[in-house]
This record gives C-alpha cells, structure tokens and sequence, in this order.
C-alpha cells in the first residue's frame, strides 16, 4: 500500500498480517496496544499480527507512507524455513537507516512494476534484515485463554447464518449481559463488540470486492443501512473506499 493522508484517521483495528510502514514524510501518531507512538520520516512503524492499533498524522503538512503486509507463512517462506509464525518484530517503530532504505527501495521497485523479478529479491532481502535485526520469539501469547462467553460471541459474530447482530444478541449467545460483555471484549480482544463486529464486516467486504460484486451490492449484502455507511466504515478501517479497493484489485 502506498498512503497519503492529511486528515484521516484510523479507528482501532487489527491485522492478520505482519504490517511495515516506511514513512516518507510527516509524522505517523499511532496507538500501539496501551502506548502512543510516533514515527517520523525514515523510520519504521511495525505493528504485528493481532496487535490492537490506531494511525493518523502527528505532524507535517502530510503524513506519507509506505507499507507491507505479510502473513505468518509469507515471512516464513522469505526466510527460507518455518520460523515466520513463530516470531514477531519486537519494537513498534525502528529508527534504522539501513533497514529503512532496503525496505523503501524495495516497496518503489514492487509499486514501479518495472521488473519483477529485481522487486521480489529486493522485498525479500529488506524483510529478511528487519527480522534478522529486530525480531523476537513470540511472547505475546496470553497466559489465560479467553473465557469461554467470548468465544462463544465470537463464534456467533463470524456466523454467517445468525443474522443481523446486535449486542443483545451477541450477549445472550454468550449468555453474559451487555455490559459484562463489552468489558470482557475490551479485556481479551481489546476491541469493543461494535469494533469487532465492524471489522469481521469490512473483512468480508473486502473478500466480496476481490470477488467482482458492485460496492452497492456489498454494502446490502453485509447489512449496512446504505453505501454511504459502508464506505465510511471501509475508509476508517482501510484509509480508502470501496471503489478504491476494487479499482486497485
């Protein structure tokens, strides 16, 4: 992805994939688990897979960036083993000009399309730097497993066959009140139900986009009261709207 914002703002969300963001110019503010963070012109933002983040422009005219989404399976096959899954980057923004211009040098040459064939080495050597720097063993596992009301919610959010959502809903599935449930949602997921619920929309939003249906039809099929909310929901999540996901696809 290549981004450039002034006023938007992303609203807390996770990703499954491995995120590198190369900043280009202004400054990122991101919110990053309980922290807030800044990264500024050539420095790295890097939130993991799973990590609770935010994201707007700190400072600057404009915040530039560029960025990389990796899977578990793709950081593994970089490094040429299994090891992807099992590591994640440990510091949230890295100042590193080596890595930094590795990883920029890469992301312009795969954006150029000029030669694919250089663009994949590159991509493959920048990452492989960045995680033979900075990364850990994963140690973010939760020593406590998620009691079992949230799994039961989340099982019913992704149920496709459930019908609308709604908290009550959700909360009687869990069979938990409303209010316990949005604690334990803020407690184990770090998103509220309504988050959630949102992003799980938009993931398959983007699944139906990829798949050729109208925006139009997207937004009916997902339950949204009108395009209008769809694409405002998408942009929070995405930095761009439907028809500019698709148009890319």
């Amino acid at each position: 992805m290549r981004a450039r914002f002034v006023h938007h703002s992303f609203i807390p969300h996770t990703h499954d994939e491995l995120m590198i963001g190369i900043v280009r110019a202004g400054t990122k503010a991101f919110r990053h688990t309980r922290s807030r963070r800044l990264a500024g012109r050539g420095m790295l933002s890097v939130v993991n897979a799973g990590e609770v983040h935010t994201g707007e422009r700190q400072s600057g005219d404009v915040l530039e960036y560029d960025a990389f989404y990796l899977s578990g399976a793709s950081t593994g096959e970089i490094l040429g083993d299994a090891r992807g899954p099992e590591f994640e980057i440990g510091p949230p923004v890295i100042e590193d000009a080596e890595v930094w211009r590795a990883l920029s040098r890469a992301h312009r040459s795969m954006m150029s399309a000029a030669d694919a064939f250089m663009a994949e080495e590159l991509m493959i050597l920048g990452v492989a730097e960045l995680v033979g720097r900075y990364a850990v063993r994963r140690l973010r596992v939760s020593t406590q497993p998620h009691p079992e009301a949230v799994k039961r919610a989340v099982a019913h959010i992704h149920d496709e066959t459930a019908g609308p959502k709604s908290l009550d809903a959700i909360a009687r599935c869990a069979a938990v009140g409303t209010f316990h449930l949005i604690r334990l949602f803020q407690k184990h997921l770090g998103l509220s139900p309504h988050a959630y619920v949102t992003q799980v929309r938009i993931d398959r939003g983007k699944i139906l986009l990829r798949a050729g249906i109208p925006v139009a039809q997207v937004a009916h099929d997902l339950g949204f009261a009108d395009q209008a909310h769809f694409t405002k929901r998408f942009k929070q999540l995405t930095g761009a709207t439907p028809a500019q996901y698709a148009s890319l696809l």
